[in-house]
């Protein structure tokens, strides 16, 4: 019996493949910086062949349309320091933050660990 041919399940989406890789808050991440990769975003993708996140520069209003996990939208300014954090996304949403520079979609099972933003895990800073 021979090998299935096809899409390999258990590696990463090969859409994100071409899209510079960014350190953003201890996250490594493709930067969807044309329109294709900035409509589909993580949609229409099973969570493990999602990238650890998605930083959408230039960015102000983010959809779940099509998503098959929740997402946590953090949202940043000028500088890349959060501004506004909104968790567990489901499918099917719309989300606006006039004042935000860009975005860092993660799906909302990320590792708290890798966490580099001076924010502890209780909320204060630290």
């Amino acid at each position: 019996m021979g090998m299935a041919i096809g899409t390999d399940i258990t590696r990463p989406a090969r859409r994100f493949r071409r899209l510079e890789v960014r350190r953003v808050h201890g996250f490594e991440v493709p930067v969807a910086k044309d329109p294709v990769s900035r409509l589909l975003g993580l949609a229409m993708l099973d969570r493990h062949r999602a990238p650890e996140g998605l930083l959408i520069p230039g960015c102000r209003s983010v959809h779940t349309y099509g998503m098959r996990f929740p997402l946590d939208l953090l949202f940043l300014g000028p500088g890349q320091e959060p501004m506004i954090a909104v968790r567990e996304v489901g499918p099917g949403h719309r989300v606006r933050v006039p004042e935000a520079d860009s975005v860092l979609e993660l799906p909302s099972d990320w590792d708290i660990e890798k966490w580099e933003c001076g924010i502890s895990s209780d909320g204060d800073p630290g």
